[in-house]
């Protein structure tokens, strides 16, 4: 780009290429409407492999909140689902029941646009089907899940969710970002948005810093889809002092053991699981993770388990996610405060000695048995509806909209895509008859 470029004037200007900030540059794009997307991070292509996902993770996988809980956050075209795992679950029924938000009929048009269902039987993998036998043999209601796979697509002991599906199986927002752009939308990567432009109490565009210097873009109407951490940022330096105040971040842990036989490190992840437990805030599914994240974490639990990695193509997994609390916070520079309660604690727990004896039951040598240290995958929470945006998801400030986890007005426990999706596809209805 050019100085011609140092400015540009849309109706709509996307910020974040996340699922919410995807599907509403996509519907808006196919009415017709002029969409420019700014995302941080690069458009790499895919190559299956640790290194290219170590490549767009924030801070290489190494982002510590205070409090210790590691946040996975990639920053690249299609946000973190280009590194997750593709499991899709609708979204809750207090949506609709306490803040009177109907997205069921997005949630189908989503669900039959993308293909979601469970994997066909053939991709159901042998560790996962010794993991859900041993599950359901102690009572537990584990069955496959939803997923956002095209099965005919995807291949058995293609471990790659995580790393870039190379067959096209996983849909990320990055399909919804093409379809935006072949739709007329204007994609800019390496676009760091600093400030929302405001006059009157009206947003009137963006400020983004460029490889080629400071771009403004002039909208009729901004839309925040930048995540839990990074779209609270802009909104306080946007006056909105509210924004980042609380934060849940559905921290997890995955239990490995090692047995004879398959292992969950060819399986593809997230295969099958329950939520009988998710009234509770507990979610358990199969699931080990690519060997240089089992490294990671294996460091992380200490030293001692670093040689773990040894016995890496006999381990099988279990991971427990839990629904946390609104304990945490974005601060103004954009740290984060998140501390694992008690609470947190004792769910976590729960989930592993569970998962421990699952895995028993699946043939796991009971001294292999081991549990990693917290993580966290979802963070939202901090631009709640009905506290810093409306129903409609916009802002005190006219024009100014929010479409990402951050919406979420109370703690999920459970993956988001789905539900964001399902906003996206209602913010851009609600956006048609504005622009």
């Amino acid at each position: 780009m050019g100085d011609q470029a140092r400015k540009l004037q849309t109706d709509v200007v996307v910020v974040g290429s996340g699922p919410g900030g995807a599907t509403v540059a996509r519907e808006l794009a196919k009415q017709g409407k002029k969409v420019v997307i700014l995302e941080r991070g690069k458009n790499p292509k895919w190559t299956g492999n640790v290194f290219s996902a170590f490549f767009i993770m924030d801070k290489r996988s190494l982002l510590f909140p205070k409090g210790g809980v590691r946040v996975g956050r990639a920053l690249t075209t299609g946000g973190s689902s280009a590194i997750y795992c593709g499991t899709a679950v609708p979204p809750p029924d207090w949506i609709k029941s306490r803040y009177n938000i109907d997205l069921s009929g997005f949630v189908e048009e989503a669900r039959r646009e993308i293909g979601i269902k469970p994997l066909p039987e053939r991709l159901v993998g042998p560790a996962s089907r010794r993991i859900m036998e041993a599950a359901r043999d102690l009572g537990l209601n584990w069955n496959p899940l939803d997923k956002f796979i095209d099965g005919g697509k995807c291949e058995l002991k293609c471990p790659h969710c995580m790393l870039g599906c190379t067959r096209g199986a996983i849909w990320t927002a990055r399909k919804y970002v093409q379809e935006a752009v072949d739709s007329g939308a204007t994609l800019l990567n390496q676009a760091l948005v600093q400030e929302v432009l405001v006059e009157n109490k009206k947003a009137t565009g963006v400020i983004a810093r460029t490889p080629r210097g400071q771009l403004t873009i002039e909208a009729k109407v901004t839309v925040l889809a930048a995540g839990g951490m990074a779209t609270p940022v802009l909104l306080r330096r946007a006056g909105m002092s509210d924004a980042g105040q609380g934060l849940f971040v559905d921290p997890l842990i995955i239990t490995y053991g090692n047995c004879k036989g398959p292992s969950s490190t060819r399986d593809i992840p997230m295969t099958a699981g329950t939520l009988e437990f998710a009234s509770e805030g507990i979610v358990m599914t199969d699931l080990a993770y690519p060997w240089a994240f089992y490294l990671m974490n294996a460091y992380w639990k200490g030293w001692k388990y670093v040689p773990r990695i040894l016995g890496y193509g006999s381990t099988i997994g279990i991971m427990t996610k839990v629904r946390d609390g609104l304990s945490g916070r974005v601060n103004p520079d954009g740290s984060v405060s998140k501390p694992i309660t008690a609470e947190d604690r004792l769910k976590l727990d729960r989930g592993a000695s569970m998962a421990e004896k699952i895995l028993r039951g699946a043939g796991a040598d009971p001294g292999s048995i081991y549990t990693s240290p917290v993580g966290a995958a979802h963070p939202g929470g901090t631009v709640r509806i009905g506290q810093v945006v409306n129903t409609d998801l916009e802002t005190p400030i006219t024009n100014l909209y929010v479409c990402d986890t951050s919406i979420i007005p109370e703690p999920l426990g459970l993956p988001p895509v789905w539900t964001i999706i399902a906003f996206g596809k209602r913010l851009a209805r609600r956006l048609s008859s504005v622009v």
